[in-house]
């Protein structure tokens, strides 16, 4: 259910005076590219989108998004077929993409908008190589947690 446009002019006007990212409504521009996922077979329609820069943007958005009784959903790779998103506030992540590694211990930390392509690389510039899946471009985070086709799948 989409909420009325008086309703979400104060959540919007909050959102823009408390996130970092851009807050876009569905009449502005790069609020398609921003609610589209790598599936495309049918787009999500939020009343209003953040796209998080940083997790304080992320922190902000839910926070908003509860004291106005908005459903919130999230959207990384959007390699998955979740169900369509309608009304409330979906927050993109996919700019929170940092990888670090530690090579030593041999183990990476990576921002839950990383992209697999961003844990090979960044461990490839230590001489470390990740067990990998058939595509690269998928989320890093629901790739760890099982999802997605493993390199022994196919």
């Amino acid at each position: 259910m989409t909420t009325s446009t008086s309703a979400i002019t104060p959540v919007v006007a909050t959102l823009r005076a408390e996130v970092a990212g851009p807050v876009l409504l569905p009449e502005d521009p790069g609020f398609a590219t921003a609610t589209v996922g790598f599936q495309t077979y049918g787009p999500h329609r939020p009343d209003v989108a953040v796209l998080a820069t940083t997790t304080a943007d992320v922190r902000a958005a839910v926070r908003v998004a509860a004291d106005h009784d908005l459903p919130v959903a999230v959207l990384n790779s959007g390699h998955g077929v979740p169900p369509r998103y309608t009304g409330g506030l979906l927050v993109a992540i996919r700019d929170l993409a940092g990888v670090r590694v530690d090579p030593g211990r041999r183990v990476a930390w990576i921002e839950a908008g990383a992209p697999w392509s961003a844990v090979i690389e960044a461990a490839g510039a230590h001489g470390l190589a990740p067990l990998s899946g058939s595509t690269p471009h998928v989320g890093a985070v629901g790739y760890t947690l099982g999802g997605g086709l493993g390199l022994l799948a196919r």
